[in-house]
């Protein structure tokens, strides 16, 4: 794929694909505060749809969410898709820093994204997006900024990722997936998604980041574990091989869940978004865990995907 330019950081023109969508995410965690946070926002102009889902916990406890999957947006919607609802998006200087905002009157969100590293995009390591009109690149970083829950204020020195993605939106024939995301320090951080899609053919995106360069990954191992009761992941072990000869092996427990299972538009089945704790090369390290499959025999437990 060509090289990202500037301008992939904005908003983009509108396909013909009844499904193309346009949409942004964040998620952080702060170990001062306990404080973790993700949102989602996500535009359909073509059938004049837009999504948002948010959650702000402490710890495994909930303080405040919104979730609707029906704001009626205009056809010709332009940059306000980057915010409606409670939660807005804005780009300050393309794949360097965002300003994230959520306000619903009880829980304020207000925080800065500084990027740690190039944006990874997701043709970078497959070709299968290639025959798409399909785009993703994803970012981690620093998140700097204020919560505030009722009277409570609390300052956010935390670290997360964000995303952008946009064209044809083809996630309701996928089978299932596994997202692991963390950051140990501005130099050490890394990213593992293992998805299968309807007709079986198994996809690999990742990268390791050391503080030179985006390490594309060639190999991945998962092996997750779920709570007794419910269907949320619980924890994670994974290996890593990178393209160039680099391996990482990490453990996650999941500090909290959200659950938008059945819920989606676009997709059905379970789908879970949960921050966690990393444990890699003696250090500690925090990330987020989205997990989602259609059938009860997709669920992900034991799971190695290659690509050379």
């Amino acid at each position: 794929m060509s090289e990202p330019q500037p301008q992939d950081d904005f908003i983009h023109p509108t396909g013909e694909e009844p499904t193309w969508r346009e949409a942004c995410y964040f998620d952080f965690f702060d170990p001062a505060s306990r404080l973790s946070s993700f949102g989602y926002i996500g535009v359909h102009p073509n059938q004049q749809v837009g999504d948002v889902i948010f959650a702000l916990w402490r710890d495994d406890v909930l303080l405040g969410s919104f979730t609707r999957w029906d704001f009626n947006i205009p056809r010709d919607i332009g940059a306000e898709r980057l915010g409606f609802g409670h939660l807005f998006f804005r780009p300050v200087e393309p794949f360097k820093t965002w300003e994230i905002y959520f306000d619903d009157g009880r829980v304020r969100v207000d925080t800065t994204f500084h990027a740690i590293h190039p944006a990874y995009f997701w043709g970078q390591s497959h070709g299968a997006l290639e025959k798409t009109n399909s785009h993703h690149y994803e970012q981690q970083g620093r998140y700097t900024g204020e919560v505030r829950v009722g009277a409570e204020r609390y300052k956010i020195d935390g670290v997360g990722v964000r995303d952008h993605a946009w064209g044809w939106g083809a996630r309701a024939g996928i089978r299932r997936w596994i997202w692991a995301s963390a950051q140990f320090s501005s130099g050490f951080a890394f990213n593992t998604f293992l998805i299968t899609l309807a007709d079986g053919r198994e996809i690999l995106y990742g990268y390791i980041w050391r503080g030179k360069q985006n390490e594309l990954i060639r190999r991945s191992t998962l092996k997750a574990e779920y709570a007794p009761k419910g269907q949320a992941p619980a924890a994670l072990t994974l290996a890593m091989e990178g393209r160039n000869g680099d391996r990482v092996s990490a453990t996650a427990r999941v500090l909290n869940a959200f659950n938008t299972s059945f819920q989606e538009r676009n997709k059905t089945g379970y789908h879970y978004f949960g921050a966690a704790k990393f444990q890699c090369e003696g250090q500690v390290g925090y990330g987020q865990i989205n997990v989602h499959w259609q059938k009860q025999e997709d669920r992900p437990e034991n799971w190695t995907v290659s690509q050379e």
